[in-house]
């Protein structure tokens, strides 16, 4: 268990430089995978083709296979040291602030964290005061013991890719690595965030947790945690109107609705590709984006709409024309979305409720939902087909580049102009 004085001494900056360590590390992995994938493997192939050469080549990818996981490990190992270094400073300034509190009240607080009132002193609100630090300070203590556990146990889990020993496909590859020790990984980087907010607080003590963050700290949340922070009674009215937003798109609620269903196959089409319909469907149900178009024109690519016979939908059109292309796939959705009031945008200025779409060296191929973007800048995404929550993106983008080639992500934020 975390101590008083030990969340008070912590140095948050010395995991966050281990984490950028642990980067150098896996992007070498990774470069080195890449050159014995596609260098050393396919000359063996070409120019030893013998019984021998084929033992060879097994042990040349087998090499590689151990570079590509154990940088993909080590990436997962970066986002936990990141996560922790900038939950574990969030939890230091909740103390710091309860500490503050109480002096300012004429509070004395010992080495151990105990809050005492002066000698002699029958002040009934004083005490109450004394009451209120303590709590706060417990809270701050308590909030770092979970930090600190979901780290380790998310660190707990990288080591297993170690045990490999078969050859794997990349797919394999990317269910037993990427898709469970990995974005478990991402998962605790963001719920860290999470942990170091006063959800179960009363509204007056959200609200003076939320003022006595900086201006950089309050970013920090609305990119992580904006449903957390926009269903806390004590948010500013408009910092909530911020996080929904004000063209017609609530993002609040879109994310809610991606997280809800990110993991399911709710509202995918059998047989088909549902990683557009998953993000249209998200914007529409979860966002309450009303659909543009009459419902007719399913080549149109100034429609989006969608025809499925569900509950309060149209019913079925003839020949499967139950969707227009901008609905449903990934490159029209991307250029509706643009020629609609939507903007590109970086990274580095992404948020919840942004569609990530990734385009290879011909086309948008897949999309995607933005639903956090951690203190540190690695921005988190739900997607289907296949049906996967919080994947981190600077995550998976080196296994994209091995496995299919190279893979640019495109982010865009929607400002619908048909509403």
């Amino acid at each position: 268990m975390t101590t008083y004085q030990q969340l008070r001494t912590v140095a948050p900056e010395a995991f966050a430089a281990a984490a950028d360590d642990w980067l150098r590390l896996a992007t070498e992995a990774e470069a080195s995978a890449d050159r014995l994938y596609e260098r050393d493997g396919k000359a063996l192939a070409e120019n030893w083709a013998d019984e021998v050469g084929e033992r060879a080549r097994g042990t040349i990818q087998k090499v590689a296979q151990d570079f590509q996981v154990a940088g993909m490990s080590l990436r997962g190992v970066l986002s936990t040291l990141d996560g922790f270094a900038d939950a574990i400073a969030l939890c230091r300034h909740n103390l710091e602030s309860a500490v503050d509190y109480a002096v300012r009240a004429g509070l004395a607080v010992d080495a151990d964290g105990r809050v005492t009132v002066p000698a002699g002193t029958d002040d009934k609100a004083l005490v109450e005061k004394a009451h209120e630090a303590s709590a706060l300070i417990a809270d701050a203590v308590r909030d770092a013991t979970r930090v600190d556990e979901e780290a380790a146990a998310a660190l707990a889990g990288l080591v297993e890719p170690a045990g490999i020993t078969e050859v794997l496909s990349q797919d394999e590859i990317r269910e037993r690595v990427l898709n469970d020790p990995v974005r478990e990984a991402t998962v605790a980087s963001v719920e860290m965030i999470k942990e170091t907010m006063p959800l179960e607080a009363g509204p007056q003590r959200q609200a003076a947790w939320w003022n006595s963050l900086t201006p950089e700290q309050r970013e920090q949340y609305k990119r992580a945690a904006p449903v957390e922070l926009h269903d806390m009674a004590g948010t500013p009215e408009e910092v909530r109107r911020e996080l929904i937003g004000d063209d017609g798109l609530n993002r609040v609620e879109m994310v809610r609705w991606v997280t809800e269903h990110g993991d399911t196959d709710h509202k995918d089409v059998p047989g088909m590709s549902n990683c557009t319909n998953f993000v249209s469907h998200a914007m529409r149900d979860g966002g309450g984006l009303p659909e543009e178009g009459d419902g007719q024109g399913w080549k149109n690519p100034d429609d989006w709409y969608t025809n499925r016979g569900e509950d309060g939908d149209r019913p079925y059109l003839p020949n499967n024309k139950d969707h227009s292309e901008p609905w449903a796939a990934a490159q029209n959705h991307h250029d509706y979305m643009l020629r609609h009031g939507g903007e590109t945008v970086t990274a580095e200025q992404a948020k919840p409720g942004d569609i990530i779409y990734f385009k290879d060296q011909e086309s948008i191929h897949h999309a995607a939902v933005v639903t956090a973007v951690t203190p540190d800048g690695e921005v988190v995404y739900t997607q289907h087909t296949p049906s996967m929550s919080s994947l981190g993106l600077e995550d998976r983008l080196p296994h994209n580049d091995i496995a299919a080639g190279p893979d640019t992500p495109i982010i865009v934020r929607p400002h619908p102009d048909w509403v």
